[in-house]
């Protein structure tokens, strides 16, 4: 392990910049991180959301309320959320990143280039999973505090867990930043192609928006022949009036076909299929977990790229596809 390159701590929210190829990393404080989470642009997210999972989503009852009157104080509830990262965090956070440095630099410089930017939120937002919202990745009060107490020097030897997580969530971050860029990826080596499809109302509240992932635009072949057809893959409630995240997300797959143009519907006579039990799609990527959206899994299979850890089913034929794509996209 090589040596650790001396830190400067700055006050406050100020980020490190990078002298020379170190990185820049910022953490957000709680004003700092509710404006980022709500004003603007960010808060178009909160504008597709489905009442069912706002419950999920805030563990708020959200009773007798209609989906403006909801949207409304689940995005303030967000706000109301954040937290300051304590100096332990920080720390931890910071010394990850800069062991990784030197190898994301030489495999993918625009990681390296990107800043880093932490927001830290209550476990009972987005059911305490690690996520992105615009430039930044955001923690939850539980997982900050988990990696603060596990010693720097595990995860710097053992690098799998953390890294695997930061890198995953900061490919988000660019998908967000550069979406052109990941297309010939989906395209060209996924196999997906972009399309618009508008679920009818009876899907629609069941719906699941992914907020990595929060335009579901990508379907994808299955069959050959005359059995060819298409799906999109989503993620549905199960339970809509006391959901629990992610206990009760379904990942499925919509079976669609064409209206005309790049317009597609869902057909009403075979809507919807569990995506694990399409072998035929499954089969088709090396990494097995959340596969309901691209984005989720360039972000898996990137982020084991990149930190050099053991690969799902390394034969895969993918893997390599997608080396080769990283080594010319992400320069």
């Amino acid at each position: 392990m090589r040596n650790r390159l001396l830190w400067v701590l700055l006050l406050g929210t100020a980020a490190i910049s990078a002298q020379g190829e170190e990185a820049s990393i910022q953490f957000m404080s709680r004003a700092e991180a509710s404006a980022a989470l709500t004003d603007g642009t960010a808060g178009a997210y909160y504008a597709k959301l489905q009442l069912a999972e706002m419950r999920a989503k805030t563990r708020l009852e959200l009773k007798d309320m209609d989906l403006a009157a909801a949207r409304e104080v689940t995005k303030q509830a967000f706000a109301a959320a954040t937290e300051d990262f304590t100096e332990g965090e920080r720390a931890a956070l910071r010394e990850a990143i800069e062991a990784m440095q030197p190898m994301i630099l030489a495999q993918a410089p625009l990681y390296a280039r990107t800043p880093w930017s932490f927001i830290k939120i209550s476990d009972t937002i987005e059911g305490g999973l690690p996520h992105s919202r615009g430039d930044s990745i955001v923690l939850s009060e539980s997982l900050a505090r988990a990696i603060a107490s596990t010693p720097a020097k595990a995860n710097l030897d053992h690098p799998s867990g953390l890294w695997a997580l930061l890198l995953h969530e900061k490919t988000h971050v660019l998908q967000r930043k550069y979406p052109q860029l990941f297309v010939s990826l989906y395209t060209d080596v996924f196999g997906f192609r972009q399309a618009e499809v508008t679920p009818p109302d009876s899907l629609l509240v069941q719906r699941v928006i992914n907020p990595d992932g929060p335009i579901v635009e990508w379907i994808y072949p299955l069959g050959k022949g005359d059995s060819r057809h298409w799906i999109l893959p989503d993620i549905e409630l199960g339970e809509l009036n006391h959901p629990k995240m992610p206990a009760d997300f379904k990942e499925v797959a919509l079976r669609v076909h064409q209206v005309d143009g790049s317009h597609w519907a869902v057909d009403e006579k075979e809507p919807v299929a569990m995506l694990e039990s399409l072998p035929e799609y499954v089969g088709a990527f090396p990494v097995k977990s959340e596969l309901f959206h691209p984005n989720e899994i360039a972000a898996d299979m990137l982020a084991e790229i990149l930190y050099g850890g053991p690969k799902e089913n390394p034969q895969h034929e993918l893997w390599s596809k997608t080396q080769m794509w990283a080594a010319k996209a992400l320069r």
